[in-house]
């Protein structure tokens, strides 16, 4: 059982995924089931409930903005799985950033270090396919 307890209100994904894959809501939005922004409580209150209820994971989503209740979460649950999704809005500002700075590795690792650094146990984003290259590349460790 997964929980998508703290999917917050989240406009970084909107706009692109939208605009990119067409697959924004036909009609209304997502309101229905996205916390407010500044619900953290809510978010922890719903993230035990549904631990309770015997989520196997509980996902934050989207990820960067939200590293505080991925480490509220990981301190009150430090035995759960707790996954991060970094949704397409903050891979395009990274992707945007990382590729005008000059240091695209770094910038790329920074973003997604921090995430493991906040407690996050599982890491879910759009930059999978060149951190398994770099892995290869460096022999299985990754360093920016």
């Amino acid at each position: 059982k997964e929980s998508f307890t703290n999917n917050l209100k989240q406009w970084y994904q909107r706009r692109v995924r939208g605009d990119a894959c067409k697959s924004g809501p036909k009609s209304g939005d997502r309101k229905t089931y996205q916390l407010p922004v500044g619900s953290s409580q809510l978010g922890l209150l719903t993230t035990r409930r549904d631990i309770e209820e015997g989520a196997d994971i509980v996902m934050v989503k989207p990820g960067m903005w939200y590293l505080d209740v991925v480490s509220s979460i990981k301190a009150s649950h430090p035995d759960q799985l707790v996954a991060v999704y970094q949704v397409s809005g903050e891979y395009a500002m990274i992707h945007d950033y990382a590729t005008k700075s000059g240091n695209f590795k770094q910038v790329v690792c920074e973003a997604l270090f921090s995430m493991k650094r906040s407690g996050a146990d599982i890491i879910i984003s759009y930059y999978t396919p060149i951190l398994l290259e770099w892995l290869s590349q460096s022999g299985g460790v990754l360093t920016p």
